[in-house]
């Protein structure tokens, strides 16, 4: 069995139509588990309405991870398939990756992943995607997460493997399924991508979602305090932080300071900037396409990102 476990709060004008892309699926033995939570809208009555199709409780308003939480202590799958209220998943997906995931060695602690299809309010489909890959030869599971670290709704869970990291982490602000991901990539499970199309990814602002928000809305220190909390994780694992997983962080941080530049928080930017050479400890962290890099060299990554954006407003 999979379990589909969808949090919900105040999506009344997307909730039917996740729930409908859930119980469409082709693979036969699903159950759909819904948490309320909190909701003020009419999103109860209509998860009410689909009757005894789908399991549901109500829970004062907590956010989505302890919500998902919840779905987990009830789910009864050996798969689990997470899926926010706002999105929708894919036709055929979950007997995709039910097939996938039974082709892996049965010695091997792995889940599979796929690929999100960003969309917008009404379900058009936008340029924005995720560069996912496979993990490499011989590379580090761990670093391999660290550049590739899927969206919510990407990967099919193993639910034992869920519950032996905890679940989700409801301290954190935001990115919690990346964390979720490198607590159980820490625990000795693989992520095995394989190419696909998973979910439709909603980019708006709703209640409960904060993805399409400004980084000055987000909060402008979030992303640094969240890659400090993934260098915390990883050393108290394993000791220390090799080279290549410093690298990684150092990359994670600098691609976030180039989008807080051109944002306009320079100083901030340069915050990201400085601690991602720090923790790269020598190795390149500057990420970018090769005129960028070279502008890099030149004048640093406030001229850098200044020439390019002029580049991109003069070329087609």
């Amino acid at each position: 069995m999979t379990s589909v476990i969808i949090p919900c709060y105040n999506d009344e004008e997307y909730v039917r139509k996740a729930i409908h892309s859930a119980l469409a699926q082709t693979y036969p033995n699903i159950e759909v588990i819904i948490i309320d939570d909190g909701s003020t809208d009419d999103s109860p009555e209509i998860i009410q309405s689909f009757g005894g199709q789908v399991r549901w409780e109500q829970q004062a308003n907590q956010g989505a991870p302890t919500a998902r939480n919840r779905g987990l202590e009830l789910a009864e799958g050996k798969y689990v398939k997470f899926l926010d209220a706002d999105d929708v998943l894919v036709e055929n997906c979950i007997k995709r990756q039910v097939q996938q995931s039974e082709r892996l060695p049965k010695d091997k602690k792995a889940v599979v992943f796929g690929d999100a299809i960003w969309v917008d309010e009404e379900g058009n489909e936008l340029d924005g995607y995720d560069d996912l890959r496979g993990r490499k030869r011989d590379e580090d599971p761990v670093t391999h997460l660290l550049h590739s670290n899927p969206l919510t709704s990407c990967p099919l869970h193993r639910r034992e493997y869920l519950q032996e990291v905890g679940g989700f982490d409801p301290s954190l602000p935001r990115s919690q399924e990346h964390d979720l991901h490198l607590r159980l990539a820490l625990a000795g499970v693989e992520f095995v991508y394989e190419p696909g199309p998973t979910y439709y990814f909603r980019q708006h602002e709703g209640a409960d979602r904060i993805s399409g928000r400004s980084y000055a809305e987000q909060g402008l220190m979030t992303h640094y305090e969240l890659v400090e909390h993934h260098a915390q994780l990883i050393e108290k694992h394993r000791g220390s932080l090799s080279s290549e997983i410093r690298q990684a962080l150092g990359q994670l941080l600098w691609r976030h300071g180039r989008a807080i530049l051109r944002e306009g928080h320079e100083d901030v930017a340069q915050a990201y900037f400085d601690e991602a050479m720090r923790l790269a400890d020598g190795r390149s962290c500057v990420v970018g396409s090769k005129p960028y890099r070279l502008l890099y060299q030149v004048g640093g990554p406030v001229v850098a990102e200044r020439a390019m954006s002029v580049v991109k407003r003069v070329l087609p």
